[in-house]
Parts: structure tokens; C-alpha cells; sequence
């Protein structure tokens, strides 16, 4: 009956299609009505739509199925014949075959609304679920897992979307691990619709796992030695399309190539192995890059950097940077060799000049420094060198100079999730151990250890925290503690110090005499440095966060005239999480001190 009316509703429509009223003089015509609320407002002859009943998921599988809806006479008679067959199919997709359709039709001013109730009935339930697997996947681990954590369990309501799921994941999976001749041999969901059940039976034959054969570099100057070394794996590996993204990752990050392309040919494959050829471009032969930044502690910025990235065939590569800015201007060469492996094992040569300010000295910097940096596969970096430093400057009116060689390792790991500009959670830990003596050129003999930590955690959505931790340590006979360089001493305060206070104007001080007999008291740094902070950051917009912090600790001496001093700051800030990484706006203040210092501090830049 319900099929009669439809046709008796269509053959009305389309003669109204030609019936046209003429509104009279004066009169306004038919003017469309707003839609009610869960409706789809109709354009001009077309028709709204009003889904009731059954969950929330139902109906929006209905409204998506019965889209779009019609926009004029012709496509809304097209739609009255066929709607009620995809709303059913929707239903269907969902594990509702006993569902049924209220449906009603008006007309109202010439305009047309279709509403639905649905009684979707009991769902159609899996009584049985079998997946076998044939072929060498039965004994691979990955596949074994996805047996045992299938999502579709006997007693679950039939749905036609999950089902193509997990016919699609197991070939997915096959092609992933390298089971290019696996096929569905058997594809059944048998449904029996009087007793409201369902049965499902995949048979997936793997055939056998391939490996990763020979790795062709096409279109590359470097020595076969360098491009071989990228490579992570070795012939005869099983295949697994990570691999692939590691070659991949593995040559775009050692900076050789400007474009790679790895393609894997299985159609290719000889003896089980697929063969991989690899198209790479050469980048410009030398870059120029310049820069301007500027932060609290060093002021405004400029920088320029000279990047040669493949000196020779052998891989060697050098980089050039000059910063120019008022608190220490430097300029740094920057000389790579691989060794093992272009990124994680590499001889470098370095040398620096530079000016820097400590506290209410000013210092300068001639170093030299040969190395091997070597990265681990759990990410640890381990760098062993040998650094030369000669250094001068001014103090108690006195000009000085020292020179030190120095033997030394340091040990650096990073973990973080999220952004890379701004990660959820993250920790960040660098270990530095250095030694100079008297008998291999230095002016004195001192053992330096240097520890600094950095933490971030989010554990909630808008909520995060993050903390750092720096000590430092110099063992250093007392008597000789005057003449150690002042980069060598250490020093608290600033942007990434204790804030509320200067650039490295905190630490054990000295009362000294000018020439006109005017005593000055300034800062000289410490033999022991301990500073922490703790900050608390809420996201109020997406790429905005209001923070919170408290930062504590010094530089100092350990001796029976003095006790430590402590210094604490608090503060507020802003954050703007940039295209270019957090620009942080805090204001410090020295809560510790008599009268309560404060400063504003700009940085850019992540946490860790």
C-alpha cells in the first residue's frame, strides 16, 4: 500500500510540474519556510528531510545514504522512487534487517518534506567468526596478533563497514610485510536473516614472505661506500615496508641529496629477493642562509650560515656560522668526515671566536676542538673530543689569559611526542665529563662534570607542565679558582636560568677597587651551579597558553664563611605557539631578594 501511495505522490509531482500559479497583483507568491530543526532546508522544488528514531548512529547513516537531497521537481520524483531502498541499505550496513520505515509526505505551499521514524528492530549478530591464514603468515608473529586482538567477536552486531575492514587489513598487512602473492581464497559472510544471524569465514593465503634484495643508487657523485652505509638493512632481510621508510628518512636526513625516491620492485623479485632502486638529486653545490632573531639574554640577532653539504665524493661536509649581536658575536667552522655511518658516526673538526658576557665580565674565545660523534641505536649521542681553549679577559683590573686542552665526553638523549615545535611529553638529558692538567697544557688543573635535564608532560588536554634541571661542578684546587676562565666558572640567571634576573649575573661576587678608589661589587662566578624550575601551562586558545613558574638556585662556592645563596623567582607569561616554534613572553620576579628585581624575558624556541 505504502509502495502505491509513493507512485500516486510522484505522478502529483510531475504534473505539477507544469502547473505554475500566478501570484496575484499585490499578493506575495509561495515563499520557502525555513527547516525545523533536524531538517535539511530545500532549495526551490526540491525537498527537506527529517530522520527520527533509533540511535543517533542510525540516523546519520540514513541522512548519508539519502544524500544529496533533490534540488528541483525532476531529481525530487527520482528520489520518492528510491529512498526508501537506500534507507534500508543504510539500516542493512549497520546490522538492521528487521527494520522498518515510518514515512511521511506533505506538501506545504510548494513545499515538499519527507520525515522518517525508524524502528530499526532487533540487530543481526555474528554466531560465528573464523579468519584462517595459509602460507608462511600462520608463523608470523603480526599476524598471530592480529588473530588473537580480532574486532570482530562472535556476538557482535553485523557490520558491513568493519567486515570490509578486516578483509582489507590482512591484505594490507600481507603487502606490508612483504606477502606479494598473498590472495582472499575464501570470502563468505553468510547471513540468515530469519533467525537474525550472521557467520563469517576469510581464508587468507600469504604464499611465501620475500626479502629485501640489492639496494641501486642511480645519479649519485658519492663513493658506493657512503650511499651503502645509509642503507639499514642487509640483502636477504624479510621484507617490511619500514625498512623502506628508514632507507628513505636515512638519506634525506644526512643532507646529500635534495629529492630521493625508493622503489621498491616486487614483479622484479629473483631467488624470493625484491630488488630497490633509488633516485636521488644532488643539493646546490653550497646555501647561504640568513637569519635574524632575538632574545632577552643576547639581544637582537643577526645570523648567517654557509652550508657546503657534499665536499667531496667521500662525503665529507662543512657548515660556516656568524652571529652578530651584542652580547656575544661569534663565528664557528663546522668540518664533518663519516665514518661508519654519514649521520651517526662522524670525525669532526671544530673552531669558534667569539665574545661572550659573564656577569660583569667580558671574555674572549679562541677554540679548537676534534671529535667523534657517534649515535646509538637507542638514540643515545656520544661524543668524545679534544678541546683546546685559550681565553682572556679582565678582572680586578687585571687583564688575564689562560689556555687549556682538555679531553672529554658527553652523552645527550632525546624523547619526545607530539609537534616537534611543541611536544605533548618529552625529556631531554645531556651528561658533560671534561679534564684538564697542567701536563697536557692547560694552566690548571681542573675536572669538570655538567648535568642538565629538561622535562615536558601534558596529563590532560590543555594542561602541561614543564621543568628543567641544570648542575654543575668544578673540582679546582682554591687558590687556583681565580684564574679559571670565565666560561669555564658557572653562572645563574636569565632566559633559561632564573628568571626576574640578568643574563649570567648571579653566582658568588667580589668587592673590587677602580682607580679613583671606588669600590664595585661584581659577579664572578662559582665553582657549583644547582638551578630548577618547575612551570605550569594551560591552553586557553589552540596556539595560545597562559604559564606560571617558579625558578630557584644559584652558582656558588662551598666554603665556612659563606652559605649558599639561594635565589627564587616567580612570574607569568604568554606563549604563541608560532610557525616558527613557542615565542615566549614571562616577566620575573625576584621574590627572594629585598627589593624584589623583575624583568621581561622574549625567547623562541621549544622547551627540549
Amino acid at each position: 500500500m505504502l509502495r502505491y501511495a509513493t507512485v500516486l505522490l510522484l505522478c502529483c509531482c510531475l504534473l505539477g510540474q507544469y502547473a505554475v500559479a500566478e501570484p496575484v497583483k499585490g499578493e506575495k507568491g509561495p515563499q520557502p519556510q525555513p527547516a525545523q530543526q533536524g531538517q535539511a532546508a530545500p532549495s526551490d522544488g526540491g525537498l527537506s528531510l527529517s530522520v527520527t528514531g533509533g540511535t543517533r548512529r542510525l540516523r546519520d547513516n540514513v541522512r548519508a545514504h539519502l544524500s544529496p537531497l533533490p534540488t528541483n521537481p525532476a531529481e525530487r520524483a527520482s528520489f520518492l522512487f528510491t529512498y526508501q531502498d537506500k534507507a534500508q541499505e543504510a539500516l542493512q550496513a549497520l546490522g538492521y534487517y528487521q527494520g522498518t520505515l515510518n514515512p511521511t509526505i506533505e506538501r506545504k505551499e510548494g513545499n515538499w518534506s519527507l520525515s522518517l521514524e525508524l524502528e530499526p528492530g532487533e540487530p543481526m549478530r555474528y554466531q560465528f567468526v573464523t579468519v584462517l591464514l595459509e602460507g608462511e603468515a600462520r608463523q608470523d608473529p603480526a599476524f598471530i596478533n592480529k588473530l588473537n586482538n580480532l574486532k570482530i567477536q562472535p556476538g557482535d552486531v553485523l557490520n558491513h563497514g568493519d567486515y570490509e575492514s578486516l578483509k582489507t587489513s590482512l591484505i594490507t598487512l600481507g603487502l606490508i610485510r612483504g606477502y606479494f602473492d598473498g590472495e582472499m581464497v575464501q570470502n563468505r559472510l553468510e547471513l540468515d536473516r530469519d533467525n537474525n544471524i550472521a557467520n563469517l569465514v576469510l581464508l587468507y593465503d600469504s604464499g611465501r614472505r620475500y626479502g629485501l634484495g640489492e639496494v641501486t643508487f642511480w645519479a649519485s657523485e658519492l663513493n658506493p661506500d657512503v650511499l651503502e652505509s645509509m642503507v639499514p638493512f642487509e640483502p636477504g632481510t624479510p621484507y617490511h615496508s619500514d625498512e623502506i621508510g628508514k632507507l628513505t628518512n636515512s638519506l634525506f636526513s644526512s643532507g646529500y641529496f635534495q629529492d630521493v625516491k625508493v622503489l621498491p620492485h616486487p614483479e622484479q623479485a629473483e631467488d624470493g629477493l625484491v630488488p630497490v632502486e633509488v633516485g636521488i638529486a644532488p643539493p646546490p653545490r653550497h646555501s647561504l642562509q640568513l637569519g635574524f632573531g632575538f632574545a632577552t639574554d643576547t639581544q637582537f640577532r643577526i645570523s648567517t650560515i654557509w652550508r657546503t653539504p657534499v665536499v667531496n665524493r667521500y662525503g665529507h661536509s662543512q657548515e660556516t656560522r656568524g652571529e652578530l649581536s651584542q652580547v656575544n658575536p661569534k663565528l664557528s667552522f663546522d668540518y664533518r668526515i663519516p665514518l661508519s655511518h654519514p649521520l651517526n658516526d662522524q670525525l669532526q673538526f671544530q673552531a669558534l671566536v667569539g665574545r661572550e658576557e659573564f656577569g660583569d665580565i667580558d671574555s674572549n674565545q679562541y677554540q679548537a676542538q676534534i671529535g667523534r660523534k657517534q649515535v646509538s641505536e637507542n638514540g643515545w649521542t656520544r661524543s668524545l673530543y679534544l678541546r683546546a681553549l685559550l681565553e682572556d679577559w679582565s678582572q680586578d683590573t687585571l687583564d688575564r689569559r689562560a689556555h687549556y686542552a682538555m679531553p672529554g665526553i658527553s652523552f645527550t638523549h632525546t624523547r619526545r611526542a607530539g609537534p616537534p615545535l611543541d611536544p605533548r611529553t618529552g625529556f631531554r638529558q645531556t651528561y658533560q665529563f671534561e679534564h684538564g692538567d697542567s701536563a697536557l697544557g692547560s694552566s690548571q688543573r681542573i675536572t669538570r662534570f655538567r648535568a642538565q635535564l629538561r622535562a615536558v608532560f601534558t596529563p590532560y588536554r590543555k594542561h602541561r607542565i614543564a621543568s628543567r634541571l641544570d648542575f654543575g661542578v668544578n673540582v679546582i684546587n682554591d687558590d687556583e679558582l681565580v684564574d679559571l676562565a670565565p666560561s669555564l666558572r658557572f653562572f645563574a640567571g636569565g632566559d633559561q636560568s632564573i628568571r626576574g634576573f640578568g643574563y649570567q649575573t648571579l653566582g658568588p661576587t667580589r668587592t673590587v677597587e677602580d682607580d679613583d678608589g671606588n669600590q664595585t661589587t661584581i659577579s664572578v662566578g662559582g665553582r657549583y651551579l644547582l638551578v630548577g624550575s618547575l612551570e605550569y601551562q594551560y591552553y586557553w586558545r589552540d596556539k595560545w597558553r597562559f604559564a606560571t613558574f617558579v625558578d630557584s638556585g644559584n652558582a656558588f662556592d662551598i666554603n665556612e664563611s659563606e652559605a649558599i645563596d639561594v635565589v627564587t623567582s616567580v612570574g607569568v607569561g604568554a606563549h604563541w605557539i608560532s610557525p616558527i616554534g613557542p615565542i615566549r613572553l614571562d616577566v620575573g620576579f625576584g621574590v627572594s631578594e629585598p627589593d624584589t628585581p623583575w624583568r621581561i624575558h622574549v625567547t623562541i624556541g621549544a622547551e627540549l
